[in-house]
C-alpha cells in the first residue's frame, strides 16, 4: 500500500496519508492485526523488524490477503471481535472494569470482513464506537433484545 506517510519511532506509529490529513497505526497493533489474519489464514508469520517500512508492508500484505479470501469465501475474519462479547450480539451487557468502573450497552456488530463489536447506547441508536472491554473486565448480561 503506498499510504504510508512516514514512521514517528518515537510514539511507536506508522503515520499514515488519510484523505487531506493524516492518521496513525501503532506498531504493535499492526503486528498483532498481521499475526492474526496469517494465523486465521493457517499461513506462516515470518518475523519481521516492528516499526519499519518492511513491517508495514508485511502488515498490509496480510490485510490484502484476508480481504480476498473474504471475497473469495464470503467469511468474516474474526480475529478483532472482543472474545468476551462472542455470541452476546443483540443483549444488552454491564462491563465491570478491574478498577470498578461500569458501563452498559447493546452489543453489535460491524459489517465488513474484519468486523468489530460495537457499543450500541440505546435500542434508537443507529451505530457505535468499538466496544471498549479491559483486559479483567467480567462482562455480565442484564437484558436481551425483544
Amino acid at each position: 500500500m503506498t499510504d504510508l506517510h512516514s514512521i514517528n519511532a518515537e510514539q511507536r506509529r506508522y503515520v499514515l496519508n488519510c484523505g487531506k490529513g493524516y492518521s496513525c497505526l501503532g506498531f504493535d497493533v499492526a503486528e498483532r492485526w498481521r499475526a492474526g489474519y496469517l494465523k486465521w489464514l493457517n499461513m506462516p508469520c515470518e518475523p519481521v523488524e516492528i516499526g519499519t517500512e518492511d513491517a508495514y508492508n508485511a502488515y498490509c500484505a496480510a490485510s490484502v490477503l484476508v480481504a480476498a479470501h473474504s471475497r473469495r469465501t464470503g467469511e468474516e475474519c474474526p480475529t478483532q471481535l472482543t472474545p468476551q462479547l462472542v455470541g452476546l450480539e443483540g443483549k444488552r451487557v454491564e462491563v465491570t472494569t478491574p478498577s470498578g468502573e461500569k458501563s452498559r450497552f447493546w452489543v453489535g456488530k460491524s459489517t465488513g470482513w474484519v468486523p468489530i463489536h460495537l457499543e450500541i447506547k440505546t435500542r434508537r441508536s443507529y451505530g457505535g464506537a468499538a466496544a471498549y472491554v479491559p483486559a479483567g473486565s467480567t462482562v455480565r448480561v442484564v437484558a436481551n433484545r425483544k
